[in-house]
């Protein structure tokens, strides 16, 4: 009987060392990606492309979403943006919004359109399941802004530069210098 209660001992030890290790390797500790699969857009001058800008006094907010679709509100100094795409949809539109003094009416507004294909992406275990996205197709105005180029068309988790927005900037006159 002593040798019984010995291994039942044993047993329940062991059952609970290995029950700690598969609850400690559960959860969402194991999970250091980004969860989310969104283009990040950053800002640039048409006349020199290697200069990244910071916008001052802009928002932008989302046509047709369902909720409060405003990512940016009177922002000052913005070099970039995340623009999420909608899975349930093949397009997202933007409207970037400029608060600058000469350029505050709504006939300055400029709009980005997405078109793309959304596919579901099991990333792992512990991070679970996201929506990627191939950006076929981009569509702007030019009111302001001069053009877009879509640097990344397929759109992961990994958060990197993906879309380029570029502005014509003037130069200083060198004769007011």
């Amino acid at each position: 009987m002593g040798a019984f209660l010995r291994v039942t001992r044993v047993a329940r030890w062991v059952s609970l060392c290995i029950g700690a290790l598969l609850l400690g390797s559960c959860g969402s500790d194991g999970c250091v990606e980004n969860r989310n699969s969104i283009p990040r857009a950053q800002f640039y001058s048409y006349n020199n492309q290697a200069l990244a800008l910071a916008i001052d006094s802009i928002s932008i907010y989302g046509i047709g979403q369902p909720n409060d679709s405003m990512l940016l509100d009177s922002a000052v100094a913005v070099s970039q943006v995340y623009l999420p795409l909608r899975f349930t949809q093949d397009s997202t539109q933007y409207v970037i919004r400029y608060l600058q003094q000469n350029l505050s009416s709504p006939r300055y507004n400029d709009t980005l359109t997405f078109v793309y294909q959304a596919y579901p992406y099991f990333a792992s275990i512990d991070c679970g399941a996201m929506y990627n996205f191939n950006i076929d197709t981009c569509r702007y105005t030019r009111n302001v802004l001069d053009s877009v180029a879509v640097i990344l068309r397929e759109i992961t988790n990994v958060d990197e530069e993906s879309v380029r927005l570029f502005y014509t900037v003037q130069s200083p006159d060198p004769d007011e210098e």
